[in-house]
Formats: C-alpha cells, sequence, structure tokens
C-alpha cells in the first residue's frame, strides 16, 4: 500500500491515491465494513501504517474537521490492472480520516452514505471482495 499525492499544481485542492495490491485491497474492505457495523476482524497493522502514510503525504489539514459544505466532492475507484486506486482529493481525505476512526467506535462519527458509496464503488471495481481473503 502506498498513499500519494497525485495534483497539486493548478487546481483548487489537491489530490491524492492510495495504491493497493490484491491483498491490501481485500485488507481495506474488511476494514471498511467493520468501522461500518463491527462486524468482522481487520489488521491493525494495517490501518497503522494506511494512517500513518496518510498523515506523512497529506500533512496536519488531514487532522482538520471536513467543511460543512464541500466544493469538489471525490472518492473514486479505480483498477489499474496491477493495483487498485482510491483516489480522493483533500476535503474528501478529511472525511476518510473520520471513517478510519471508527474503527474505535464503530458506526459512529463519519458519513454513512460516503461509507457506503467507497464500498460500493469496491465491490463494482472487484465482485469477488468480501473481506473473506482471495
Amino acid at each position: 500500500m502506498e498513499v500519494k499525492e497525485t495534483a497539486a499544481c493548478g487546481i483548487s485542492q489537491r489530490e491524492f491515491a492510495v495504491e493497493f495490491d490484491a491483498d491490501e485491497f481485500n485488507e481495506m474492505y474488511k476494514l471498511l465494513k467493520y468501522a461500518n457495523d463491527g462486524s468482522g476482524e481487520y489488521d491493525d497493522d494495517f490501518l497503522e501504517d494506511l494512517q500513518s502514510q496518510m498523515s506523512y503525504i497529506i500533512g496536519p489539514t488531514l487532522d482538520e474537521d471536513p467543511p460543512d459544505d464541500i466544493a469538489e466532492e471525490k472518492m473514486e475507484w479505480e483498477d489499474t490492472g496491477i493495483t487498485f486506486n482510491l483516489n480522493f482529493n483533500d476535503e474528501m481525505a478529511r472525511k476518510l480520516r473520520q471513517i478510519l476512526a471508527a474503527t474505535e467506535e464503530p458506526r459512529e462519527g463519519f458519513d454513512p452514505e460516503l461509507l457506503e458509496n467507497i464500498m460500493n464503488g469496491m465491490r463494482e471495481t472487484d465482485p469477488t471482495v468480501d473481506g473473506s481473503g482471495y
């Protein structure tokens, strides 16, 4: 897994991507499922690595609350044939941080519609993803 900045110059918001291999993609699904309903298990090290990389790459704005009115909501999955990429902008990164923090208190403190959209996007990108592994 790798978090990277994909665009910053000449746009209104910075853009990022998290690249996952097939196993990491499945691990991300398990993590999101746990945040959503508290079911199943996820790898603590995976979550810690993801949060650490996001903090390092995105910086201190990640810890700010997302604005009430987001100008452009960008959060989408892409299958490159080699990796599964979650592409998002700066404001949506803060919402993703809230979802990841929900592993402490599942179902609390995040936008449930966004989480459902992320999980639906994962199932559309790879219909075999279910959190059980390959």
